[in-house]
Parts: structure tokens; sequence; C-alpha cells
């Protein structure tokens, strides 16, 4: 049997690059002025994570495809913009930049990053080993369980600022239980 890691990070590859890609200026080049803000950002991130905390197993989960929502909902994800060209250019480089860290990419056709992330996140508590899952979606707080084995570390300014929520961290934050995040996100509106 192999051996039980006694922690796993999950880490939302899209959210992450995103999130780096537009928090940095494009100006941040190499000296034939290929586009690297994002590249840099999201290695930022991950030294960050690998500095903080070790070796822990760590898989980054990668958005596959479609998964069908936007055929039974065509509002499905209708405010979102489309990739810019300037990280359309980066793209094919977060995959190596993860395998050269010594993380997992994964990658499922037809799945959402965030719904690989919540059946890993899930399997894991069920064999109680701790799960951090790294994103800068706020929707990932659901997953977070009042036993304190799934916790989020939420992005916050900038690429490397971080905040880590358990089950009370989000009451104390929201005023009501992770497991309502759905609703009240459908409530308020989830822009």
């Amino acid at each position: 049997m192999a051996d039980r890691p006694d922690e796993l990070y999950l880490i939302d590859g899209n959210s992450l690059v995103y999130r780096a890609f537009f928090a940095l200026p494009e100006s941040i080049a190499t000296s034939t002025g290929f586009p690297t803000n994002a590249i840099f950002g999201f290695a930022s991130m991950l030294v960050k994570i690998l500095t903080e905390h070790g070796t822990k197993p760590t898989v980054v989960v990668w958005d596959a495809g479609s998964s069908g929502r936007k055929e039974v909902y065509s509002e499905y994800k209708a405010g979102r913009l489309t990739r810019p060209d300037l990280l359309k250019e980066q793209w094919p480089h977060f995959e190596p930049l993860v395998d050269a860290f010594g993380y997992t990419n994964i990658r499922l056709d037809g799945f959402e990053a965030d719904d690989v992330i919540a059946t890993l996140a899930e399997r894991a508590r069920e064999q109680r080993i701790p799960v951090v899952i790294v994103t800068g979606d706020r929707d990932a707080f659901q997953l977070i369980d009042p036993e304190g084995i799934v916790k989020v570390m939420a992005t916050s300014r900038g690429i490397t600022d971080t905040k880590l929520y358990d089950h009370p961290a989000v009451i104390d934050r929201y005023g009501i239980a992770p497991d309502l995040i759905p609703d009240f996100y459908g409530l308020k509106g989830d822009t």
C-alpha cells in the first residue's frame, strides 16, 4: 500500500493563472517581447506554496473542454471574457512548469477543475487525509468541512497574498456555514 500523505494540496490551475495574469503588468516579458507576466506570477505562487508548506503532495488541476453545462444552461459563464491573446501565448508553459516543481498535473476531458478538485477533496476527506485547496474561486468554500479536514487557501490581493479558511473562518467572514455558500451566491449573485 502506498504511503498515506499527511496533507494534500489541490491547486486550481486556471484560477491561479488568471489571477497572476491580471495582477501583474503586461510589460513583464522576455528581451524578445514574449509575455511572461502570468508565467512569473504562477511560478511565484508555486514557490510560495513550496517554501511555506514544504514538499507536500500537490496536484494542479486544469479545466478540460466543455463540461456540458453551457448546453444545459445557455447563460453559464455568459459574463466571462475570452482568454486574452497575451495569456494564450503563455498557456502552453504552465503544465511543464508544474512538472518542473515536481507536482502532478490533472486534466480530465469534459470536466472543470473545480469539479475534479471537489471529487478529490471529498475522497481524501473520507480517508481523513487533510486537504488544502488553493484557489481564487470563493465557491470552493462550500467544500470546507466542520471537522477541519478540508480547508481553502484563498488568494486575495496581488499574486501571493493568501488566507487559509477553515469552517469557523467562513462563518466569521460570511455569517453562514460553508455548506450554505452555494445558496449565498445564488441569492447574492456570483460576480
